[in-house]
């Protein structure tokens, strides 16, 4: 007994101690909330927040391109001036409670407990109205726990100040119900052209219905089936308390509101960009808070080139309007930091059919732009650039795939293969590496819309599967990158309307590093992952000798020319890798590329499917690449593709494509080196030059199969494989052959 104690003796102290400091520190915290925040609840126009900024969108170089939430806000409308079914409507289906709790609800904070810890997030919901109008107004927007403390103090003090009704008052006139409406009078004013004492109960519901979502339940912008259903649920409630009668229940459920239409239009710079940004933010934060803490955001846009792409797109559009081309989008990503430089999300923002439809984030197939994906996969898997694939009649079981120009050239390598984009090679190839690995790779490279993998089968690597444009140039930014992948990033600053940081990018933030200055969670990261906007996120891919032999095939001008022709539109003034891709009956022309600084991808077609007369990549979407990728790139310095550890060149003898010394007739290829050994051979001295003319096929035979003679592989080629999910549908086709000279451009 004295040991025990003596052991309490011992241990109650520093208990003591503990539990001294803590309740010491929680009283400092409160302390210094109260000092700080409650000079703030000396007037109701503080709390009100009169001075409302909205959210403003800057470039990165802090030109002005956007502006939302800034437009209306009416004189302030007394309680007894407000309709009570607005009132009771309100209360209804934001705070029950609202007369009854002194500021917080215990009900609601157990409600967002228990959410709390099935979502695994200590900050979410459970606010009163009171406490609405106390972080609308006086708070920044991280969502912390120490955050929700200073809430709870402030509502409190807030109640202990003002009676109910002028709560309920300052909220009604300062709350944000979208289109640019602060307080009800701007609402009923916004959306029925009627002043506040004029609504009837229909109205008035619907006007209690917003807040919650002001953007996605605008009957002007929005979705009217989701806030009619919100609405129902409202008078539901308002019939349950017996504050109407059923009469008018069915009344007010009969007679939706005449909604005025016919809002000015919204004309700003880069429209795609901003809307998608503000979507970013509202799902981080709310629209609410977005809007009324003034969000003062930075992005990663660089205006001057988001005009001057939107433009070179206009333009080569309008040019090819007699060949049925109606739309087209493009997006420039910087890879090495995931920033979004541009992004074109229509031909024209106001077109009524399709304007406002973003086709970057629009699921296309891609036709061979697909097939850079496969040939890495082959190269991960041992293939090398001089490994013999054949174009000649194949059946993959029902399934014979034809080249773009129904020839057939022979025993060709994977280099001649990817490089002049030849069908039935690359279905081959895709028959002996697998779907599945292909799919597996893709789903790395963050492409995450191929999720039908049954319906593929070998067309997909003609492009049978639809993917977004966006995903597709952010994959090719990791070959560019050489196989390391970089969230993407839509924003480089977040301020609130007191300056306080709430967001700042860091380019060399990894995607586990927390990036919110004041949260413990990352919304951001949340957000974009479920977007599918980050895909792998910052990691390594694919070894860099892998990305690095795919880069060297798609960057070689000289291996192309034989179909795309020596001086085209794919063709930078600096080296730059591209592939394009057509699909069946030219309804889509893609042309994706990169160099070390940027990548730009660009699509083409018609949002409704019809086919273009015969638009390929090459001919359609590259010139738009070609003239973005210059402008873009005017005023970086000279950057070629750095070769990495891993890789080596050999001298190759051209007709056994062996390493090797017993030949004159050399020409120079690179290698992973785990795959080849190197000979050490002298210079040889060719007898004549014709010896170093590679053959050309004979043109005056186009229609006729080329001989096969003894494949001369590196590698046993296996006879192809019958894929078990292939299918006989229609295949995407490639580019038809250029004709000579220049691609036309702008």
């Amino acid at each position: 007994m004295k040991k025990l104690l003596s052991v309490v003796k011992k241990i109650l102290p520093y208990w003591f101690f503990i539990s001294v400091v803590v309740v010491f520190l929680v009283f400092l915290f409160g302390l210094y909330t109260y000092i700080i925040f409650i000079a703030n609840l000396a007037t109701p126009e503080r709390l009100m927040n009169s001075n409302n900024t909205g959210l403003v969108l800057t470039d990165r170089n802090g030109k002005v391109f956007y502006k939302s939430g800034q437009l209306k806000e009416l004189e302030p409308v007394p309680l007894n001036e407000t309709p009570l079914l607005l009132r009771q409507a309100t209360i209804q289906i934001e705070d029950r409670e609202f007369y009854d709790h002194p500021g917080f609800s215990f009900t609601g904070i157990a409600r967002s407990i228990l959410l709390n810890l099935k979502v695994q997030d200590l900050t979410y919901g459970g606010s009163t109205i009171t406490q609405q109008l106390v972080k609308n107004s006086l708070l920044t927007a991280d969502k912390t726990i120490r955050r929700k403390f200073q809430e709870l103090i402030l509502s409190f003090e807030v109640e202990r100040r003002y009676d109910k009704d002028k709560i309920l008052e300052m909220y009604l006139n300062s709350i944000y119900y979208g289109e640019g409406a602060y307080g009800v009078a701007a609402a009923a004013e916004t959306y029925f052209g009627k002043n506040i004492n004029e609504v009837n109960l229909s109205e008035a519901v619907i006007l209690a219905a917003l807040p919650q979502a002001p953007s996605r339940l605008s009957p002007i912008t929005g979705d009217r089936q989701q806030l009619f259903e919100r609405q129902k649920l409202i008078l539901d409630r308002l019939l349950e308390a017996k504050i109407i009668e059923n009469e008018e229940y069915r009344e007010a459920v009969g007679s939706p509101p005449d909604f005025l239409e016919n809002q000015p239009e919204e004309t700003f710079t880069a429209p795609h960009f901003a809307v998608y940004v503000k979507s970013l933010l509202i799902d981080m934060y709310g629209e609410d808070t977005v809007i009324r803490n003034g969000f003062q955001v930075t992005t990663s846009l660089d205006l001057s080139l988001q005009e001057e792409a939107q433009n070179i797109l206009s333009g080569h559009v309008d040019r090819l309007a007699p060949q049925n081309v109606e739309n087209g989008g493009l997006v420039v990503i910087k890879p090495s930091t995931g920033e979004i430089l541009a992004m074109v999300g229509s031909y024209d923002w106001n077109n009524e059919t399709f304007g406002k439809f973003n086709v970057v984030f629009s699921k296309r197939q891609p036709g061979s732009a697909f097939k850079p994906v496969v040939y890495t996969k082959a190269f991960m898997e041992g293939f090398k650039t001089t490994d013999i694939l054949h174009d000649r009649p194949t059946d993959f079981g029902n399934y014979s795939p034809k080249n773009y120009d129904n020839r057939f050239r022979g025993d060709v390598t994977l280099r001649r293969a990817l490089a002049n984009s030849l069908n039935i090679p690359a279905v081959e190839l895709l028959s002996m590496i697998g779907v599945d690995a292909a799919l597996s790779l893709a789903g790395d490279l963050g492409i995450t819309s191929l999720t039908e993998a049954e319906r593929y089968g070998l067309s997909l690597t003609l492009g049978g599967g639809e993917v977004e444009l966006f995903e597709l140039t952010r994959a090719y930014g990791i070959f560019s990158q050489m196989g390391n992948s970089v969230p993407s990033h839509f924003f480089l600053e977040i301020k609130d309307k007191f300056g306080n940081l709430i967001y700042a990018y860091n380019p060399q933030t990894l995607i586990e590093d927390k990036i919110f200055t004041n949260s413990e969670l990352s919304d951001y990261e949340s957000v974009m992952k479920e977007k599918n906007i980050n895909g792998s996120g910052s990691k390594r891919i694919i070894r860099e000798k892998y990305a690095y032999l795919t880069t060297d095939i798609l960057s070689d001008s000289f291996a192309r020319a034989e179909i795309f022709g020596s001086v085209s539109a794919l063709n930078l003034s600096r080296q730059a890798a591209v592939k394009t891709g057509t699909t069946d009956d030219y309804r889509d022309a893609w042309t994706i590329g990169y160099t070390p600084d940027l990548v730009t991808g660009v699509w083409i077609g018609n949002n409704d499917n019809r086919p273009m007369s015969r638009v390929a990549g090459s001919v359609g979407a590259a010139p738009i690449w070609h003239d973005v990728m210059e402008a873009a790139h005017r005023r970086l310095p000279q950057n070629n593709f750095s070769e990495p550890s891993g890789i080596i060149r050999l001298a190759v003898c051209r007709e056994t494509l062996l390493p090797g010394c017993d030949c004159a007739d050399k020409i120079e290829e690179v290698f992973d080196e785990d795959t080849v050994s190197a000979v050490d051979c002298p210079t040889p001295t060719p007898e004549s030059e014709d010896e170093n003319i590679p053959e050309e096929n004979n043109d005056d035979n186009e229609d006729e199969p080329e001989e096969e003679e003894n494949d001369p592989t590196l590698t046993p080629v296996p006879t192809p494989t019958v894929d078990p999910s292939a299918t006989p549908e229609l295949l995407p086709t490639e580019e038809v052959p250029l004709p000579t000279g220049l691609l036309p451009t702008l």
